[in-house]
Protein backbone atom coordinates (compact mmCIF):
# COMPACT_ATOMS: atom_id res chain seq x y z
CA UNK A 1 0.00 0.00 0.00
CA UNK A 2 1.74 3.49 -0.77
CA UNK A 3 -1.57 6.14 -0.27
CA UNK A 4 -0.75 9.71 -0.47
CA UNK A 5 -2.10 11.85 2.34
CA UNK A 6 -3.83 14.24 0.17
CA UNK A 7 -5.93 11.32 -0.93
CA UNK A 8 -8.53 11.12 1.57
CA UNK A 9 -11.11 8.95 -0.41
CA UNK A 10 -8.68 6.03 -0.32
CA UNK A 11 -6.66 7.10 2.68
CA UNK A 12 -10.78 6.59 4.43
CA UNK A 13 -10.95 2.77 2.39
CA UNK A 14 -7.94 1.58 3.58
CA UNK A 15 -8.37 2.62 7.10
CA UNK A 16 -11.92 1.51 6.76
CA UNK A 17 -10.95 -2.02 6.46
CA UNK A 18 -9.12 -2.25 9.49
CA UNK A 19 -10.89 -0.05 11.74
CA UNK A 20 -13.53 -1.83 14.29
CA UNK A 21 -15.93 -0.50 16.55
CA UNK A 22 -14.25 1.91 18.80
CA UNK A 23 -10.35 3.87 18.93
CA UNK A 24 -10.84 4.25 14.98
CA UNK A 25 -8.42 6.74 12.42
CA UNK A 26 -9.71 8.47 9.29
CA UNK A 27 -7.67 10.57 7.25
CA UNK A 28 -8.46 13.50 9.42
CA UNK A 29 -6.75 11.52 11.78
CA UNK A 30 -3.59 10.98 9.12
CA UNK A 31 -3.83 14.80 8.24
CA UNK A 32 -3.30 15.72 11.97
CA UNK A 33 -0.31 13.13 12.81
CA UNK A 34 1.48 14.48 9.44
CA UNK A 35 1.10 17.80 10.83
CA UNK A 36 2.48 17.06 14.48
CA UNK A 37 5.51 15.28 12.47
CA UNK A 38 5.96 18.10 10.37
CA UNK A 39 6.04 20.56 13.06
CA UNK A 40 8.42 18.70 15.28
CA UNK A 41 11.09 17.96 12.63
CA UNK A 42 10.82 21.63 12.05
CA UNK A 43 11.77 22.48 15.74
CA UNK A 44 14.25 20.25 15.80
CA UNK A 45 16.13 21.53 12.93
CA UNK A 46 15.81 19.33 10.38
CA UNK A 47 15.53 20.90 7.21
CA UNK A 48 12.50 19.64 4.27
CA UNK A 49 14.42 18.37 2.36
CA UNK A 50 16.10 15.96 4.41
CA UNK A 51 12.54 14.38 5.29
CA UNK A 52 12.83 11.96 2.66
CA UNK A 53 13.06 8.23 3.89
CA UNK A 54 11.83 8.54 7.44
CA UNK A 55 8.97 6.97 8.50
CA UNK A 56 6.56 7.17 11.64
CA UNK A 57 4.05 5.00 13.50
CA UNK A 58 1.09 7.44 14.44
CA UNK A 59 -1.84 5.99 16.63
CA UNK A 60 -4.48 9.33 17.28
CA UNK A 61 -6.23 7.39 19.84
CA UNK A 62 -2.68 6.73 22.05
CA UNK A 63 -2.99 6.74 25.80
CA UNK A 64 -1.71 4.81 28.57
CA UNK A 65 -3.93 2.98 30.51
CA UNK A 66 -3.60 2.03 34.25
CA UNK A 67 -2.82 -1.28 35.59
CA UNK A 68 -6.23 -2.13 36.95
CA UNK A 69 -7.14 -2.87 33.00
CA UNK A 70 -5.15 -5.75 33.01
CA UNK A 71 -5.20 -5.41 29.17
CA UNK A 72 -4.01 -2.71 26.75
CA UNK A 73 -7.61 -2.15 24.29
CA UNK A 74 -6.32 -2.38 20.11
CA UNK A 75 -6.66 1.04 17.88
CA UNK A 76 -6.24 1.40 14.33
CA UNK A 77 -2.63 2.91 13.69
CA UNK A 78 -0.97 3.70 10.36
CA UNK A 79 3.00 4.08 9.22
CA UNK A 80 3.88 6.86 7.42
CA UNK A 81 6.80 7.41 4.96
CA UNK A 82 8.08 10.65 3.78
CA UNK A 83 8.75 10.87 0.03
CA UNK A 84 9.92 12.75 -2.57
CA UNK A 85 6.37 14.00 -3.66
CA UNK A 86 5.39 13.76 -0.16
CA UNK A 87 3.81 11.85 3.04
CA UNK A 88 2.37 8.43 2.39
CA UNK A 89 0.31 6.05 4.18
CA UNK A 90 1.96 2.68 3.54
CA UNK A 91 0.47 0.60 6.14
CA UNK A 92 -2.41 0.46 8.61
CA UNK A 93 -3.39 -2.07 11.18
CA UNK A 94 -4.86 -2.86 14.56
CA UNK A 95 -2.71 -2.90 17.51
CA UNK A 96 -2.68 -2.13 20.85
CA UNK A 97 -2.74 1.44 21.85
CA UNK A 98 0.71 3.05 22.20
CA UNK A 99 1.52 5.90 24.91
CA UNK A 100 2.64 8.17 22.59
CA UNK A 101 0.73 9.41 19.09
CA UNK A 102 3.89 9.50 16.75
CA UNK A 103 6.96 7.03 16.92
CA UNK A 104 9.48 6.52 14.73
CA UNK A 105 9.90 3.94 12.88
CA UNK A 106 13.68 4.16 11.31
CA UNK A 107 16.83 5.82 11.86
CA UNK A 108 18.29 8.79 11.10
CA UNK A 109 21.34 8.45 8.34
CA UNK A 110 24.57 10.24 9.15
CA UNK A 111 23.42 13.57 6.73
CA UNK A 112 20.21 13.74 8.77
CA UNK A 113 22.26 13.23 12.06
CA UNK A 114 24.42 15.95 10.93
CA UNK A 115 22.00 18.53 10.00
CA UNK A 116 19.96 18.44 13.56
CA UNK A 117 23.56 18.92 15.46
CA UNK A 118 24.56 21.99 13.22
CA UNK A 119 21.39 23.38 13.18
CA UNK A 120 21.88 23.06 17.43
CA UNK A 121 24.45 24.65 17.72
CA UNK A 122 23.72 27.92 15.65
CA UNK A 123 22.20 30.95 17.49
Amino acid sequence: MKINVKNEKQINEALNKVNAKVRNADSQSVKAIVWQIEKKLAEKGLPKKLWEGLSFFGDINAQSFPNAYKWTPESTQFKLQRFASGWFMVDAQRMCCKERMVTMACALNDEQKQAVISNFYKF
